[in-house]
């Protein structure tokens, strides 16, 4: 709002990455060494999740005379794909270094990309605008890999941050038939607005998608306890109520994988409705083909969100999911609240194990 009017008319809308470089069947992409991006600026948000491969891509689609952002925590989870290419930025000696194109070759990847100087410099915020007190405590203490300090802040009793064993679960049941009740009375009422904030005031993040600490036993939990709590709640497969999470990218309606949304009652029928940062869109059930019931989701899923209050459910310590990005990028997904249902040795073993997993371009871009 505070940009000259002239700056406000050309403002250009966010894009997933696919779609900014004009990906089409086959893994092809519009743009690319045939035909760059018309921009003179690219700025890349949660670059964490960005994969070796897709880099590459924009690398090749990038002019060389313009200028990329990479925004992102280094600490949080790396791209499901191969690679973990902002922390190798970030953490890689010797800048600025011309050696990104060299490290892509080795890879096996298009090189030559550039045509210059890669990096003009790492900057790093210090300041945390989406949460405090103990939930920033604990994250640092997550961040050094300092176990003692983690788990004596998960006992502390402090306001922001709750550390309960797996068979407890009055807190989380309170947490969810509360932020359920909500969104149902604002999806009812057709209240827009109330129900999309009602979606983010509590959300239940697992390192497992299946077992006893993944997501579809929470989920079926907390479809028991909702029913409980409220029998007369609307169901079926499309309800007044029913959050739901976009689980592929669909071109036609404008929506992509990882939206969020909620079913709520309008005087043209049900619509679901989605905020992706601006006005909310409504759509009619039958024109979305991809979609899942969203009560609980992996920490893979939820990274880039945000939500007041989350818990986060920790397998066996034993498990290979378990590591200290995972840890880390789960409790900062909270503005307000987290709460760590686990066991010491869980947590101990998370913060001990951060994510080996790398690009190849740390070494590379440490080489004089």
């Amino acid at each position: 709002a505070e940009l000259p009017a002239e700056l406000r008319a050309h403002t250009p809308e966010a894009a997933t990455l696919h779609r900014l470089l004009g990906w089409r069947p086959g893994g092809r992409f519009r743009y690319g060494r045939a035909q760059r991006l018309p921009y003179d600026v690219v700025v890349v948000d949660e670059t964490s999740m960005v994969s070796l491969t897709l880099m590459a891509r924009l690398l090749e689609a990038v002019r060389t005379e313009s200028r990329l952002v990479l925004v992102g925590d280094p600490d949080q989870l790396a791209s499901v794909e191969a690679g973990a290419v902002l922390g190798d930025l970030a953490r890689a000696p010797g800048q600025p270094e011309p050696a990104l194109d060299a490290a892509l070759a080795a890879a096996g990847l298009p090189h030559d990309l550039t045509g210059g100087s890669v990096i003009n410099g790492v900057v790093t915020l210090r300041h945390v605008w989406r949460f405090g007190g103990a939930i920033a405590d604990f994250a640092r203490a997550v961040q050094a890999g300092d176990a003692d300090t983690a788990v004596a802040l998960l006992r502390a009793g402090r306001p922001d941050l709750e550390f309960v064993e797996p068979d407890d679960t009055t807190g989380v049941r309170g947490d969810v038939v509360g932020a359920g009740r909500e969104l149902t009375d604002a999806a009812l009422a057709g209240d827009v607005p109330s129900a999309l904030a009602a979606l983010e005031r509590h959300r239940v993040l697992c390192a497992h998608r299946r077992g006893p600490y993944g997501v579809t036993r929470w989920s079926g939990e907390i479809e028991r306890w909702l029913r409980g709590a409220r029998p007369d709640a609307p169901t079926g497969p499309w309800y007044a109520g029913r959050p739901v999470l976009v689980t592929a990218n669909d071109y036609d309606v404008g929506l992509f994988n990882g939206d969020t949304g909620v079913a709520v009652a309008t005087p043209h029928g049900l619509r679901v409705a989605f905020a992706r940062g601006g006005v909310p869109t409504l759509h009619p059930p039958a024109r979305l083909s991809e979609v899942a019931t969203v009560h609980a989701m992996t920490v893979h899923r939820g990274q880039g969100s945000q939500f007041r209050r989350v818990t986060v459910v920790l397998p066996p310590a034993e498990s290979p999911l378990l590591t200290r990005e995972l840890l880390y990028t789960a409790v900062t997904r909270a503005a307000e609240f987290v709460r760590v249902v686990g066991t010491e040795e869980a947590v101990r073993a998370a913060v001990a194990r951060p994510v080996s997993r790398a690009s190849g371009l740390r070494h590379r871009l440490g080489r004089g």
